[in-house]
């Protein structure tokens, strides 16, 4: 690619998500200050939910005492990246959404370099459009993990495939320290490795490479390593999210009848947000899988999606899933494929997420729960 040709495409890339960056936080404002009557704190807007956990432990640090201790089912690498940025710009919050904003930046860089791969600029553009306009893509603003967790995700599959066995395990490493589904990562990338594997290699080589991959796991180690430390227990944060968080494995189908039941006996807005939107993801994740497996999508992106899908959706109940579906990334190039076959199909599928981007993002920031 062509030093001209590689700076337009990456202008267009900046504009597809600077744009919808900067139509979310115009709407952010506006909607609270009609809404409320009241002038909007735009800081204010995205610090809701999950967001102030991650800053009190970036302020904090983890504790066994308290409130605070509950917080031991976030993991540490994002708000250790919000106190090490605090520390020079001293604003925890402000530190939050520049990591996440820019982070989500970083994860459309690469999600466009995966796609390129195996498929035009036109496809590779399509997954960057959707992975931006997605209906829960305001997760990408907000200080949640998904934005690092995303950028560290694709960037691994990225380097794999590109056969940077080492970049891909440091990648996977940091994924693995940022939201405990980065452990898939293995698997997937083992399947790939051995995919990829050429007899014309040296057997040494090809050891030394897949031993790289082991690096992943080591970010989920210094979890464990962490929870020992301020509980005494590795494995603490698994009784912490039972007994406070009310969450345990369960089979698919429990979380899938809860959430359909849900549906009959909660408040008209719990129907839709609690029960039907659950409902409504969790199932469009698992037809995505299907159609990947249909449609010969890469082996190592199918798994990948499979095993992420499985390791949210096997808990006692379903809980944003809306959100978690996000993290599903070769959606957004399914969806490519698809719109780039398709224009009346790319149009609605523009028009459909923009719609419930913005329904979402509006009672997100209002105060409401929205995934």
């Amino acid at each position: 690619m062509g030093t001209e040709k590689s700076a337009r495409v990456i202008i267009e890339i900046i504009t597809i998500i600077l744009a919808i960056k900067i139509f979310s936080f115009i709407l952010a404002p506006l909607a609270w200050t009609v809404l409320k009557n009241q002038p909007a704190d735009i800081i204010f807007l995205w610090n809701r939910w999950d967001a102030p956990h991650y800053i009190d432990i970036a302020k904090n640090g983890y504790t066994a005492i308290g409130e605070g201790s509950y917080f031991i089912v976030f993991m540490p690498l994002y708000p250790l990246l919000i106190r090490v940025l605090a520390f020079f710009i001293k604003n925890y919050e402000v530190s939050a959404l520049l990591i996440s904003n820019f982070a989500s930046l970083f994860a459309g860089f690469y999600l466009y370099r995966l796609a390129k791969i195996d498929y035009p600029h036109s496809t590779a553009l399509k997954s960057v459009f959707y992975f931006s306009i997605f209906p829960t893509s305001y997760f990408l603003i907000a200080g949640y993990t998904e934005s690092l967790f995303l950028f560290l995700t694709i960037a691994c599959f990225y380097y794999a495939r590109r056969g940077n066995w080492i970049t891909a395990g440091v990648m996977g490493m940091f994924g693995a320290a940022t939201r405990i589904t980065g452990l898939i990562l293995i698997p997937a990338l083992i399947y790939e490795f051995f995919s990829q594997k050429s007899k014309s290699q040296p057997e040494r080589k090809n050891v030394k490479d897949a031993l790289f991959l082991c690096m992943i796991g080591f970010g989920f180690i210094s979890y464990l390593v962490l929870n020992y430390v301020v509980f005494g227990d590795a494995f603490a944060f698994i009784e912490v999210q039972r007994e406070h968080w009310f969450k345990h494995l369960a089979p698919p189908w429990e979380g899938l009848s809860g959430a359909l039941w849900s549906i009959f006996w909660r408040d008209p807005a719990g129907k839709m947000l609690v029960g039907g939107a659950e409902l409504v993801f969790g199932l469009f994740g698992l037809v995505c899988i299907i159609y990947a497996v249909v449609t010969k999508l890469r082996p190592s992106y199918t798994i990948y999606m499979l095993l992420t899908w499985l390791a949210v959706a096997s808990t006692s109940y379903w809980l944003s899933m809306p959100r978690y579906t996000l993290s599903l990334f070769p959606i957004f190039i399914l969806l490519a494929i698809i719109g780039d076959k398709r224009a009346e199909l790319h149009y609605v599928m523009t028009i459909a997420f923009l719609l419930f981007f913005s329904f979402f993002l509006v009672l997100f920031t209002q105060g409401y729960w929205a995934f």
